[in-house]
């Protein structure tokens, strides 16, 4: 489920997907993902998304993997509130 919309970039978290721990992000014709830990980007992207998106998981990086887990686990999971 989605987790958090910053600057217009949808962001969320699948249950029971694959690893490594990732977030989906999706903005008009932008989809790509980020790993958590290494940063990684796949799909469609900006480089101001990307910049957004990395401000984001520097600030967050611990809560958006608790809700990795979470979610992995099939257990419901929270927005975060910024």
């Amino acid at each position: 489920g989605s987790i958090i919309i910053i600057e217009g970039l949808l962001v969320y978290i699948y249950g029971f997907d694959h690893n490594p721990p990732h977030i989906h992000v999706r903005k008009g014709e932008e989809k790509f993902t980020v790993t958590i830990k290494d940063r990684i980007v796949e799909g469609r992207a900006k480089s101001s998304s990307i910049a957004v998106i990395n401000e984001f998981l520097d600030k967050y990086e611990d809560e958006v993997l608790e809700i990795w887990n979470k979610a992995q686990r099939g257990e419901k999971i929270d927005k975060i509130s910024h």
